[in-house]
């Protein structure tokens, strides 16, 4: 039986709203404590109203994607009968290494809460920094140097990107050869998060105007990190970079909803240099005007701030990033960096004691396209304008286009090399069934394509 005092280890709460988040927050950062949803001020159950299993959802969306360090292991939720009635029940356990906030605020007054009586109270900047230095006691292993949470590990797809790039190895020291042990045997982090079973979603979310309620939710994961680099980008590239294309003075002219190879960069970085050691993960978080790309890790921990925004920089992972040069899925350290303030300036970046944050606005001529603007551009559009392939491109060019879409990237969709080189998919499978290079490899769902020299 449940005592329903509030306390500074009970909160009460009759519906579920944006304060969970606050108030989770709180818990973790004083003494751990209980959240109880359908029970009123008054100690009144009156239970869950709505969508039982809508309500865990929204709760487990609060947990992974609104608070930072992940706490996962530390929360957990429960539906239990009181009175008959359903009461979600949240459970969360102190944890003494990490400070805790609300994501969207970072380490601010606005996002740093603790437990004190029966309310939350926010800690003043002072208190947050003093709290935070107290955390950086704790040292952190590396990727490389943490046992991998599991260790019966497969290396399917990585191989697949090795043997891309060309790199020979001997299969009895992979994993030597590859730096995906530590000193006893085990694997490592770093070979989890490159194995066939890494399977933490990475996510791509919307929410309504600048940050309300979720609208989408899309996950990526089961298998190897640089699969999912690869996954979010191209799924970013074909299903939310729109483009409205329309005739100015005879002109063509396309308009993309952002500006795609500043969001490469960024997701580039955001998972190369994310602080996996801690077992946090990056995310791309959609908005009514802007985008932006979440990492996890302090980026000045080695450099200044003036060195970072001129593209100086040490890689969080070092292992991580020398592997994906090797493999041609970056070329540099901090490029990526300069070429995101050269577009958009200093301003694109928000950085915090542990989190870093790309904010990418999107073009207004591509957001919003009226009826009239629609029917003006179909008036308009000379007649014999070939819809959707390259003008002058010589057809014999595509297959060299698909062969490069496919040395980056083996997994590539035929429906987002169309996307990439502008045409349509029957040019893409016709040009693939002509070649005598290209070729798939497996199952539609689990195969790759090949390049046969």
């Amino acid at each position: 039986m449940y005592n329903f005092d509030e306390t500074d280890r009970i909160e009460l709460k009759e519906i579920f709203n944006d304060s969970l988040a606050k108030e989770i927050v709180a818990f973790l950062n004083a003494k751990g404590g209980s959240i109880f949803i359908g029970v009123t001020k008054a100690k009144t159950i009156v239970g869950i109203n709505d969508d039982i299993d809508e309500v865990q959802r929204k709760v487990s969306d609060v947990i992974n994607d609104q608070i930072s360090p992940r706490c996962r292991e530390y929360v957990h939720q429960h539906v239990e009968v009181m009175k008959g009635k359903q009461v979600i029940v949240i459970e969360v356990k102190k944890d003494h290494t990490n400070l805790y906030y609300i994501r969207k605020y970072g380490l601010s007054e606005k996002g740093v809460y603790v437990r004190d009586g029966s309310v939350c109270r926010s800690l003043s900047a002072e208190e947050i920094k003093r709290r935070y230095e107290a955390t950086l006691n704790i040292v952190e292993p590396t990727i490389v140097e943490m046992r991998a949470r599991k260790q019966s590990l497969t290396f399917n797809v990585l191989k697949i990107f090795i043997d891309s790039a060309g790199i020979r190895y001997d299969e009895t020291s992979f994993a030597e050869s590859f730096n995906l042990l530590i000193a006893n045997g085990d694997y490592n982090e770093m070979a989890y998060l490159l194995s066939d079973q890494f399977d933490y979603s990475i996510k791509v979310a919307r929410f309504e105007g600048d940050g309300g309620n979720l609208t989408m939710r899309k996950e990526f994961g089961s298998g190897c990190l640089f699969k999912i680099y690869y996954e979010v980008k191209d799924f970013m590239q074909s299903q939310i970079n729109n483009v409205r294309t329309y005739f100015d003075h005879g002109q063509r002219r396309d308009e993309y909803l952002y500006d795609e190879e500043v969001f490469v960069e960024a997701w580039k970085n955001a998972i190369l240099h994310n602080a996996y050691s801690e077992r946090q993960y990056p995310a791309v978080y959609l908005y009514d005007d802007h985008l932006e790309v979440f990492s996890n890790g302090n980026p000045l921990k080695n450099v200044s701030i003036e060195e970072f925004f001129r593209g100086r920089s040490r890689p969080i992972n070092d292992e991580l990033m020398n592997l994906a040069i090797k493999l041609r899925i970056t070329d540099q350290t901090g490029k990526g960096n300069k070429d995101i303030t050269r577009k958009y300036g200093n301003e694109a970046f928000e950085i915090s004691e542990n989190l870093l944050v790309v904010n990418i606005p999107y073009n207004k001529l591509a957001m919003v396209q009226s009826l009239n603007d629609a029917q003006n551009d179909a008036q308009n559009e000379p007649k014999n304008e070939p819809k959707n392939e390259p003008k002058n491109e010589p057809k014999k060019s595509y297959e060299k286009l698909i062969i490069e879409l496919i040395i980056n990237n083996p997994f590539i969709s035929k429906e987002q090399m169309a996307s990439s080189i502008n045409v349509s998919r029957a040019t893409i499978t016709r040009t693939i069934s002509k070649s005598k290079k290209i070729v798939y490899v497996g199952t539609k769902k689990g195969g790759h394509w090949e390049i046969k020299e």
